[in-house]
């Protein structure tokens, strides 16, 4: 299952039949079993327009892997533009690997994000994503086994605001440990 993504991957979450981190398959844990999040001062002042440009920048961080995730495109471009290193590394780490083992992804991520804390240059948000997404051979179609059925898989992730714009800069996914909606 291909779940983060990034975090650290996967985005915005790890692809538990092969990586299995949040640094490139937003599912599971990729390269190092889950990638640490440190915790940010929260401000009590948040406000719907800041927590709206957060969560896009979230949303967008997920769907610019999904994307590269169709082709085990590394270079894409949305990639940068939405993430910073570390979870731009793994990501594209992550992306590597599959593109040279003849792996992409199919499926796809249903996202509940919600900020948790808020700072002027930080933010972190939770989700429980709910992914459909598996890797599968490129020239056969056929999936890379081990095979994981739809999960709901926790994920936390650290934004910061870099050049006027929020880009995801760590996420660790925990595989099937969240409550649906949540």
């Amino acid at each position: 299952m291909v779940v983060a993504a990034l975090v650290g991957t996967c985005a915005l979450a790890g692809c538990s039949n092969s990586h299995g981190d949040a640094t490139g398959h937003p599912t599971t844990t990729a390269p190092s079993a889950s990638t640490s999040t440190t915790s940010t001062p929260s401000s009590t002042n948040t406000t719907p327009s800041a927590d709206s440009a957060v969560l896009a920048a979230y949303r967008a961080g997920w769907a610019a892997f999904e994307h590269a995730l169709a082709d085990a495109n590394p270079e894409n471009p949305e990639l940068a533009a939405t993430m910073v290193p570390p979870q731009l590394t793994g990501v594209r780490a992550n992306l590597t690997v599959d593109r040279q083992q003849g792996m992409v992804g199919r499926g796809s991520f249903t996202l509940h994000p919600k900020v948790v804390s808020l700072s002027a240059t930080t933010a972190r948000v939770v989700d429980c994503a709910y992914s459909t997404s598996v890797l599968v051979y490129a020239k056969t179609g056929k999936p890379v086994p081990p095979l994981t059925p739809p999960e709901n898989d926790g994920v936390s992730s650290e934004l910061i605001l870099t050049g006027g714009a929020w880009k995801v800069y760590k996420q660790t996914v925990t595989d099937g440990k969240c409550a649906p909606g949540s």
